[in-house]
């Protein structure tokens, strides 16, 4: 499958929109406004929307789109080729000013992720890939890398990243119960990129909340980079759902580790 235009558009996307939430950030001060599902939603998250959704739609008129900042419909669930997009991955971390959050843009095809681009705006740092052509990391200086998982197997020995605005007493206790001592608290989907290089071993997300915008971009360079993805029962991830929430949770690692994280996760108390 020949995907060099969309995955050239996916970053064209994440990066226009990137571009526009460093204006924001570095201006700030930004309105906040907080949405139905008690999450804070800003004027960065929706110009950045707006500047992926126009480059979309110019690129590929004929596919839709589920976006985190967009009204959803039904009329996706008849395409076979949906873009799925977090236009702001970690809005928490922008309001808090960690400077790590992240764009996500992201195409699934009959419900398999196939291309991923993941744009930090302050870094200026992009994590792309395409199915079967492997994952990269692209900086401003224009140095290119292509991304390969780490090998650590034994859970006591892995790399986990853990959310920086969003700490899980749940996960804690799971890492604790393990001897998991290697922990590496980051903002986002900057953890998910930092598995994909070897930086980290896995990330480990229990709770119920996490949706297909959250997962698609990132799941792509994870698995191109030579990791697995899954929810924490192991079942491989179907895109384009009438329900885009992971009701499962998410575990993103080197796949070395996989096996035994899932193993770990069913004995421990639901």
């Amino acid at each position: 499958m020949d995907l060099r235009a969309e995955l050239q558009v996916a970053e064209q996307a994440a990066r226009a929109a990137g571009e526009l939430i460093r204006v924001h950030y570095e201006r700030g001060t930004v309105a906040i406004e907080t949405k139905a599902d008690a999450s804070p939603v800003t004027e960065a998250d929706k110009d950045a929307n707006a500047a992926i959704l126009a480059i979309l739609q110019s690129a590929f008129p004929a596919d839709a789109i589920l976006s985190e900042e967009t009204p959803d419909t039904e009329a996706r669930l008849t395409n076979h080729r949906v873009w799925i997009i977090d236009p702001l991955d970690g809005t928490k971390d922008f309001i808090n000013r960690s400077g790590e959050f992240c764009v996500h843009v992201g195409l699934a095809i009959e419900g398999h992720p196939v291309v991923g681009a993941v744009y930090q705006p302050i870094t200026g740092v992009m994590a792309s890939a395409s199915k079967g052509h492997g994952a990269w990391r692209s900086f401003p200086d224009g140095r290119r890398e292509r991304l390969h998982v780490g090998a650590t197997s034994a859970l006591t020995a892995v790399r986990v990243g853990t959310s920086r605005a969003y700490p899980s007493a749940k996960l804690v206790a799971f890492l604790d119960e393990h001897g998991i001592a290697q922990r590496v608290a980051m903002g986002a989907s900057t953890k998910l990129v930092a598995v994909a290089a070897g930086e980290l071993d896995c990330v480990i997300n229990l709770g119920s909340a996490e949706m297909e915008w959250d997962s698609c971009a990132p799941e792509v360079i994870v698995r191109e980079a030579g990791g697995a993805y899954s929810d924490r029962t192991g079942q491989a991830f179907r895109y384009n759902q009438a329900d885009p929430m992971h009701h499962r949770g998410s575990i993103a690692s080197n796949g070395a580790c996989h096996a035994a994280v899932v193993a770990a996760l069913a004995e421990a108390a639901p």
